[in-house]
């Protein structure tokens, strides 16, 4: 049966009511993952399906393109682990100006209602939804009253003194720091790309083949340096040493992400694969020769299966 829909106007998905879970739900950090294990409970305790709504985008880059910030999860990962958390469906909702220009009422009547019966919608407390996010909890529980579904806000998940939220997780990737995003996340942070054609110089004048890769538009990019992680060719996860950013060895470079893949005799060119990030190794930096920065990378590889091990 199929488990991920997106939302067609007219287009009612399921006979029987159900109970869901709204958001955008980026990273599905665990937060979100609490939010999604509650609401799949509920669902079970009612016999009824589970369904998270989420958007296609964030819709922030409809709404205010410029202030928008980088995503963590692609779209169809971020319905994977949706359904990884307790989701029985994901329903995909297209973001564009004309969702965002309806009024919290008109999105819950001309998107969420005709969609979806609901018996129950779980949200964050500091859920908001509609044109200019005029739309609350409070709202939910109005429109319930009349629709018959009641309103389950759940408190913000903390980690330190902080609460867990996308923003903060960005920010902690963005500063490099991938191993207290992974613990905010509940497994490493990922980014997908096309692999592309590099300048040929790893292969050809290091013996140390690297695969370039095209981000996603919008990927969340750590901060320049070298990471130890992951490379998911195919159903296959491989060790990698990621390097991010522009070498100085190589000023004139494109490359913004590079991988080693570790243990990989074949050429993957114009494959899609996904990197996963879990420690940073250390930042970039110039060397005086090509010898140079062939010992430094395979220092980087022994660092690579030395952090494995110790990640036991």
């Amino acid at each position: 049966m199929t488990k991920v829909f997106t939302w067609e106007k007219g287009a009612g998905f399921f006979e029987n009511p159900v109970v869901a879970a709204i958001g955008v739900f980026d990273g599905v950090h665990i937060g979100h993952q609490t939010l999604l294990r509650d609401c799949a409970r509920d669902a079970r305790a009612r016999g009824r399906a589970a369904v998270a709504v989420t958007f296609d985008r964030d819709p922030d880059q409809v709404v205010n393109p410029e202030a928008a910030g980088p995503q963590l999860l692609a779209l169809e990962d971020k319905c994977t682990f949706l359904l990884n958390a307790g989701a029985n469906h994901v329903l995909v909702v297209p973001f564009d100006a004309s969702v965002a220009s309806l009024s919290p009422e008109a999105f819950l009547s001309d998107i969420l209602l005709e969609a979806l019966t609901l018996s129950s919608v779980h949200v964050g407390k500091d859920f908001r939804f509609g044109r200019y996010a005029e739309g609350t909890v409070s709202t939910l529980e109005s429109a319930g009253a009349v629709h018959g579904f009641d309103v389950q806000a759940h408190e913000l998940v903390t980690a330190g003194e902080s609460t867990v939220t996308s923003t903060r997780i960005r920010a902690l990737v963005a500063a490099g720091d991938v191993t207290a995003a992974a613990a905010l996340l509940g497994r490493d942070h990922r980014v997908t790309g096309l692999v592309v054609r590099g300048r040929g110089i790893g292969r050809r004048e290091l013996g140390i083949p690297t695969a370039n890769l095209l981000p996603r538009e919008h990927a969340a990019l750590p901060r320049e340096g070298v990471y130890a992680g992951w490379a998911l060719v195919g159903d296959a996860r491989h060790l990698a040493a990621l390097s991010v950013g522009t070498p100085p060895t190589f000023p004139d470079a494109h490359d913004q992400l590079e991988a080693h893949i570790l243990d990989l005799d074949a050429d993957v060119y114009g494959a899609t694969i996904t990197v996963g990030f879990r420690r940073h190794l250390r930042d970039q930096r110039e060397f005086g020769s090509r010898r140079e920065l062939a010992d430094a990378i395979r220092h980087d590889i022994d660092a690579v299966r030395r952090a494995t091990r110790h990640a036991g």
